[in-house]
């Protein structure tokens, strides 16, 4: 079983982030080297160079070209190979510490590493694998082809280069006669319903008389119309439009057929529904136009961006190659900065939430810092100090403590609820109705203590720390300074 390893290696090398400012210390050495290499290359244009966003296409391309180069230039070769044990330091270590690969072994220190196999996503086990042999054959090490793994290993990386060859694809092509008029009779259908209409991007439409101004009279909606018209609605929230976006590219005959047959092909002929098929075809149909257009959008970026750039660069190297440089630099800074605008903007969100949840640890910390403070001084109590009335009514919830003591104050707090700290199952909601939150630190754990804090500070609820004492009066007496 022949496996063809670079281009498994620069996918790998793509859709690692941490290894970008890398990839493109090296390609701005010699980008016009790199970009030509690249282009010979028959994955230049691969769907495995096509199918992730814009910025893995992007570095995909360029690892293609510094992989392509290393192989004929030395220097690049050991800056490829730093890179690789920067991306893959675990990796990298343990094939340049061992003579003898066994990938049953690595692969059994590897999920342990990651602490169980449902930790580690299969591209990321995929790479991981990748590395190890691609290092294993480049710094002759005995790599053990009996191992079963090892054989698992190529069949599996074998088999993805596989997939991406049309015929080993979903495709009409490959549809039975029965198939194929179910196909067509189901597209005729579509064509005759009037709110699901594949040549508009949105076709399902409240009428006008079940609107109430610019709100829907709910009153008005059918069942079908509750469960279609909220699509409608999921582009408002990044202020986009689909009909805007798509424009007169509609979807063609075959496209939609496409869309019924992946959906068919589930679906026994005497089983079918056609109501739940809807239910299918018409978030379907919209799914499909954006996968359209996003591929549009990077045919797009990469036609007025990567070629330009390759063309500028070659008329720069004849007419004056320091120019050439210079110019190609500043082409490649500007792509960088529109590749980052939505990557800064949700970095910008991110500070925003950041900042907000400094303030929730602000009100957290602010009782509990007081409570530290207090907890060294002695509190006595008067009997004519606790008034009984107020606090047998107090709405509150009272977390921690054991069971006796728990029972012990429920006959002072007769209005509030006790929470177990070994029911760490409690419904949640309770805690929203209350008008504080005790928490009695003498019998607490941290799984419950998180659990109440996250909440709390989720919905601003007030918390309070009781200091420890096994004198339910002296407590009481807390709980009552407390809401005074």
């Amino acid at each position: 079983m022949q496996l063809n390893i670079i281009p498994l290696l620069v996918q790998a090398l793509s859709t690692n982030k941490r290894i970008y400012k890398d990839i493109d210390k090296i390609y701005n050495r010699d980008k016009l080297r790199f970009i030509k290499s690249a282009k010979e290359d028959e994955f230049y244009t691969h769907p495995m160079a096509q199918e992730g966003d814009v910025e893995q296409e992007y570095y995909f391309k360029k690892a293609l070209g510094i992989v392509n180069v290393s192989k004929e230039d030395q220097e690049i070769g050991e800056e490829l190979f730093k890179i690789l044990k920067k991306g893959w330091r675990y990796t990298f270590t343990y094939v340049e510490n061992h003579s003898k690969i066994i990938m049953s072994e690595f692969l059994d220190r590897f999920i342990k590493k990651n602490k169980g196999i449902d930790n580690i996503q299969d591209d990321y086990l995929n790479s991981n694998c990748t590395i190890v042999i691609f290092l294993a054959y480049n710094l002759d090490k005995n790599i053990i082809k009996e191992d079963i793994y090892y054989h698992k290993c190529i069949e599996t990386l074998v088999l993805r280069l596989e997939h991406y060859k049309t015929e080993n694809r979903i495709n009409l092509n490959n549809v039975t006669k029965e198939q194929k008029q179910l196909i067509r009779n189901l597209e005729l259908r579509l064509k005759n319903n009037t709110n699901i209409n594949p040549s508009i991007p949105c076709s399902y439409r409240a009428l006008t008389d079940q609107h109430d101004g610019l709100n829907l009279n709910l009153n008005k909606l059918s069942k079908e119309d509750k469960f279609f018209l909220p699509f409608e609605y999921i582009y408002d929230f990044e202020k986009m439009s689909l009909t805007s976006i798509v424009g007169e590219d509609l979807l063609k005959s075959k496209e939609t057929q496409e869309l019924i047959y992946a959906y068919s092909q589930f679906q026994k002929k005497d089983e079918f529904n056609y109501d739940e098929f809807l239910k299918y075809i018409y978030p379907a149909i919209q799914i499909r136009y954006l996968c359209k257009q996003y591929k549009k959008s990077k045919e797009f970026f990469f036609k007025n961006f990567n070629e330009e750039l390759y063309e500028e660069i070659n008329k720069k190297d004849i007419e004056n190659k320091e120019v050439k440089k210079s110019n190609l630099l500043l082409q490649d800074e500007n792509e960088r900065f529109k590749l980052r605008i939505e990557e800064l903007e949700r970095e910008n969100k991110k500070l925003k939430n950041e900042l907000k949840n400094r303030e929730d640890y602000k009100s957290e910390i602010v009782p509990l810092r007081e409570f530290i403070f207090n907890m060294d001084n002695r509190e006595g109590y008067k009997e004519e100090d606790i008034n009984y009335n107020k606090i047998e009514g107090l709405n509150a919830i009272i977390i921690g403590g054991h069971q006796q003591w728990q029972t012990k104050m429920k006959e002072y707090l007769k209005n509030s609820n006790f929470i177990s700290v070994e029911n760490l199952n409690f419904d949640t909601d309770i805690l929203l109705t209350a008008d504080i939150v005790f928490i009695y630190t003498n019998y607490l754990n941290h799984a419950m203590y998180y659990k109440v804090i996250d909440i709390a500070r989720e919905n601003n609820l007030k918390v309070v720390y009781l200091k420890s004492n096994t004198n339910p009066k002296i407590v009481l007496k807390q709980i009552q300074k407390s809401v005074e």
